[in-house]
């Protein structure tokens, strides 16, 4: 529940991002940035190790397949 919570947040932290909630070089959400990058720069690798020692588990679709040309 914890993780879910939080990577909710985060989602919001990178939409404003992306979609211009934060200006660029603005003090807007600064401390919250930071503070995901260093959360993100923790919980991706375990993710990663976890996935990868779980080669045949069904992770689901991804969410941009490659395209053949």
């Amino acid at each position: 529940m914890v993780l879910s919570v939080t990577l909710t947040r985060l989602y919001t932290l990178r939409n404003q991002l992306v979609h211009g909630g934060a200006a660029w070089n603005s003090s807007v959400n600064r401390t919250q940035l930071r503070d995901c990058t260093n959360l993100l720069g923790q919980l991706v690798p375990v993710i990663i190790c976890i996935m990868m020692d779980n080669p045949d588990t069904l992770w689901g679709d991804p969410v941009y397949p490659v395209v053949e040309m």
